[in-house]
């Protein structure tokens, strides 16, 4: 743009200087009225006429007209020559380095929007002694899937009496992975001690339910349980929208949990794996209704924590897209017939649910791949274990050989 209006002036210049005359004035003039001329070399009119004259003090425009010889245009005309070339130059310069600015520029805004700020993904889990290895394996698996620049924030909710050697096993991952996560450590103390378990269910899977207290500070949150695989980055999935839903997760076919209270609950979602809205959960004060509503029915949560979500906040969850936690079974035949609920439901279809088991980005295993049974997928978590540094650790405590 600077370049076109340069050459635009100097083309007027040029026309001006060759095609402009002295004014004639009738000899009657009255020369005395006039001004004369002052003595600068500058930009008195655009054809610069008083660049190229040498004005001397006194004298009038009469004596200026006499004096254009030859000589004066030949003058004029290599200086106008000059300035033009002098433009070229310059202005193809002034454009060559504005556009070598502005593609460095573009470069610069390009590479901040794909590599620029880590993204901030806060992650809630919960572990006790017996959960360490298998966390372990989780958080590795987050941080070899996910993308350079984004950044986990990890909340580990432990009982009190976790172990030290324990805490410090899963903080080594913040050396290991160059601090592209942050662990911090929740001592939930006796939290919820009394709460109905049994099983391989233990006290912290109810620690989920009390988020939005344990991270005030915190808006939106994803939680895993420990007994999953993150095979992809977790940033689009931070990003669906919630609007006033307390959860989303991955749809369950189990609607037991929730009809012995009346509520036929079409929508029942999987807690392992959710996103979950802190910030409407402390505005609507949720944790006061689970804790009023575990009292009234502790002996009754057929289903535990998951139960006191899907009956206390029924109106208010959501799906996930089936690749956030889809379920592993022990073979693919009874993960055939659990998706054909789901596909009679009509809440996931047919190529979704094939796309999830195919290309998961969180597979949650409902079977344990760390244990004796037949697993679908076992070796992929066992092939994640070897790439911690408590893979021996982790063999010894489960009495298993990788190569079995």
């Amino acid at each position: 743009m600077g370049a076109a209006l340069t050459f635009v002036d100097l083309f007027v210049i040029i026309i001006e200087l060759f095609l402009e005359r002295c004014p004639s004035w009738p000899k009657e003039h009255d020369w005395k009225s006039c001004k004369p001329l002052k003595r600068f070399l500058g930009f008195e009119s655009p054809s610069l006429r008083h660049f190229y004259y040498n004005v001397k003090k006194g004298e009038t425009r009469e004596h200026m007209c006499e004096k254009k010889t030859l000589k004066s245009k030949l003058w004029r005309t290599v200086v106008a020559c000059a300035a033009i070339l002098f433009s070229v130059v310059f202005s193809f310069g002034w454009d060559h380095g504005e556009k070598e600015t502005l593609k460095k520029n573009n470069t610069k805004v390009v590479a901040q929007n794909d590599f620029g700020q880590p993204r901030e993904i806060p992650v809630a889990m919960a572990a006790d002694d017996n959960y360490t290895y298998p966390t372990i394996v989780a958080i590795t698996s987050m941080m070899i899937n996910s993308n350079s620049n984004t950044r986990y924030d990890i909340y580990i909710m432990t009982p009190g009496g976790f172990g030290e050697d324990n805490k410090k096993k899963i903080l080594s991952l913040q050396g290991k992975y160059e601090n592209r996560c942050k662990i911090t450590f929740i001592d939930m103390q006796d939290r919820y001690k009394n709460a109905n378990d049994r099983g391989h269910i233990t006290t912290p899977t109810y620690y989920r339910l009390s988020l939005s207290s344990a991270l005030p500070e915190i808006e939106k949150i994803i939680w895993l349980d420990g007994d999953v695989l993150v095979l992809g980055d977790l940033a689009e999935m931070y990003d669906i929208g919630m609007e006033d839903l307390y959860y989303r997760g991955f749809l369950d076919a189990n609607v037991r949990g929730t009809e012995k209270f009346g509520i036929y609950n079409d929508h029942f979602i999987c807690a392992g794996v959710m996103l979950v809205n802190l910030a409407r959960l402390r505005a609507d004060n949720t944790e006061k209704k689970f804790e009023e509503f575990i009292k009234k029915n502790n002996d009754r949560l057929e289903q535990h924590d998951q139960t006191v979500i899907n009956v206390v906040c029924y109106k208010n969850t959501d799906f996930l897209p089936a690749k956030y936690g889809i379920l592993n079974f022990g073979d693919v035949g009874v993960a055939r017939a659990h998706a054909n609920i789901f596909l009679a439901k009509g809440h996931y279809t047919e190529d979704e649910m094939q796309a999830a088991y195919e290309n998961p980005v969180i597979l949650h295993c409902l079977c344990k791949p760390w244990g004796q049974g037949k697993v679908n997928r076992k070796s992929l978590w066992w092939a994640y274990a070897a790439k911690t540094d408590y893979f021996k650790e982790i063999e010894a405590k489960y009495n298993f050989s990788a190569a079995s």
